[in-house]
C-alpha cells in the first residue's frame, strides 16, 4: 500500500490499514524523519507490537523498492506529501495506486473531503501522478463506513475539469 498522510504514522488509522492490508512493515519515506533518529523513535513507539518500522530518504526508498521481491514483507509506504511519490516515480518506482489520508488545511489549500486539503502544489503533483496512470484514491480511515473517493471525482472539488 502507498499512502500520503501528513501525520505519517498515528494510532487507530494505521492499525486499521495494517490489519486490512495484512501488512507487517511500515516504510516512512521522508528525508527529514530519516535523518532524525529521535523522531523515528517516536514513530516506532506509536507502531503496534510486531510491526517493523523504518524511515528512509527518497533515494534509499527508490533503491529498496526496486529491489523488492514478491512474497516478502507486506509493506505500507507512507509519505507526507505527493511530491515524495513524484520523486520516487522519477527514480523508477511506479505504484499502481496511492491512497490519500489526512492532509491539514494550509494557506491557499482546497478542500477535497473532510480532513483532506491540498495546496496548489499538492494538487499539481496529484494531477501529474494521475496523468501517469496511477490511481489516486482518498480514504482517511478503513473503518466507520467511510468510502473511498477516486481522484477522478475529487478533481472537480479542487477546480479541475
Amino acid at each position: 500500500m502507498n499512502r500520503i498522510d501528513d501525520r505519517l504514522v498515528h494510532g487507530q488509522v494505521m492499525i486499521g490499514w495494517l490489519g486490512l492490508r495484512r501488512a507487517n512493515t511500515i516504510w516512512i519515506v521522508d528525508d527529514a524523519v530519516a535523518n532524525n533518529p529521535m523522531m523515528l523513535d517516536i514513530f516506532r513507539f506509536a507502531a503496534p507490537a510486531g510491526v517493523k518500522m523504518e524511515a528512509m530518504t527518497i533515494d534509499v526508498a527508490a533503491q529498496r523498492l526496486s529491489d523488492l521481491s514478491p512474497g516478502g514483507d507486506k509493506i505500507i509506504v507512507i509519505a507526507k506529501v505527493p511530491k515524495t511519490f513524484m520523486r520516487l516515480l522519477e527514480k523508477g518506482y511506479r505504484p499502481s495506486d496511492i491512497n490519500y489520508g489526512a492532509m491539514a488545511h494550509k494557506a491557499q489549500s482546497r478542500n477535497v473531503t473532510q480532513n483532506c486539503d491540498l495546496s496548489p502544489e499538492e494538487i499539481e503533483d496529484t494531477e501529474a501522478l494521475h496523468n501517469q496512470g496511477i490511481r489516486i484514491w482518498i480514504q482517511l480511515v478503513p473503518f466507520g463506513g467511510y468510502k473511498a473517493m477516486d481522484w477522478k471525482d475529487a478533481r472537480r472539488k479542487v477546480g479541475l475539469q
